[in-house]
């Protein structure tokens, strides 16, 4: 444990607050019907952090994590005797007049992070392996670090995460629900495609104003030069209201697709639905996200990640 880290009632959260690292693999996947589902799962949520401390161990150099995730429907249907965290339900569409945030299925996430991405196909192998005929894939994204840890529209991404003075447990990790559920944390994923042809036909300055920043150095604009609609200031609900982004690209080259990656981890949802209306509905209604008008969210799903003590006591 750091120094930034506490327990929540005595409960360890899972690697919410990891950085992006060098390579994730985001795995969503849907529950089938068998007979054998529950027992499966259960042996996942079981040896889950084994499984982590294993990979730990052989590649302690690797920075090594992963966490596991549960949305409404799975959680009601495989633990209905635990209750249900207060803001875990099946994520709403926010349909403005000119963008839709969409609402996506999904069952099981697993966000893994590794300097290798060989190392992220040994464990995504292995649990796939566990839950073998129980599971069907909904998605499956590869992440990579672009250059110094820029979105692959060439802007350092995550520079709105809390601070390094600030301790992001506070902003990721539930302290104010049921008991069992303290230490956990809601996280929520959209899949982003962009227009690069229309995004890099813009000039940078035009790319700038879209952006909120300046592309080389990452400096903030001035409220002079930044417009209403900028990303990082419709996206800004407060000091107070921070969320942990572990963005990462992702791309088909050969296809002409290039996207990000959007993952949000959270101490309450509403405070990750609230970004997520203003930019898609705008606040004032109608100041959009101008990013927007290159970047389309194919999915978007909700979970709750369990912390650690909960993730073993499911797996009894």
């Amino acid at each position: 444990m750091n120094s930034n880290q506490n327990p929540f009632n005595g409960k360890f959260p899972q690697d919410v607050t990891k950085k992006p690292g060098e390579n994730a693999i985001f795995i969503v996947y849907g529950l089938k019907e068998s007979s054998e589902t529950l027992d499966k799962v259960k042996d996942v949520c079981a040896n889950f952090s084994a499984l982590i401390r294993s990979m730990r161990n052989r590649y302690p150099d690797m920075k090594f994590s992963c966490t596991m995730g549960f949305g409404a429907d799975a959680w009601k249907r495989l633990f209905p005797e635990q209750g249900t965290p207060k803001e875990l339900e099946t994520f709403k569409e926010i349909k403005g007049s000119k963008f839709t945030a969409v609402s996506t299925p999904g069952d099981i996430l697993f966000h893994i992070r590794c300097t290798k991405m060989g190392l992220c196909h040994e464990f995504a192998s292995i649990i796939d392996e566990k839950l073998r005929g129980v599971v069907y894939s909904i998605d499956e994204t590869h992440g990579f670090r672009y250059r110094d840890g820029r979105a692959i529209i060439g802007f350092v991404d995550g520079t709105e995460n809390p601070g390094v003075d600030a301790n992001p447990y506070h902003f990721g990790v539930i302290s104010d629900d049921a008991p069992e559920f303290v230490g956990g944390s809601y996280v929520f994923v959209q899949k982003y495609i962009h227009d690069m042809v229309a995004w890099n036909a813009l000039p940078v300055e035009e790319q700038e104003k879209v952006i909120g920043r300046h592309k080389y150095d990452d400096v903030e604009l001035s409220d002079e030069e930044k417009p209403k609609n900028a990303h990082n200031a419709v996206t800004n609900i407060g000091d107070d209201l921070k969320i942990i982004r572990d963005n990462m690209p992702w791309a088909n080259t050969s296809k002409g697709e290039y996207g990000t990656y959007f993952i949000a981890y959270a101490s309450t949802f509403t405070t990750t639905r609230q970004m997520l209306e203003n930019m898609f509905i705008g606040n004032p209604v109608g100041n959009t996200d101008h990013l927007l008008d290159f970047s389309t969210p194919l999915t978007g799903t909700l979970f709750f990640v369990p912390s650690y003590d909960l993730l073993n006591k499911l797996g009894d």
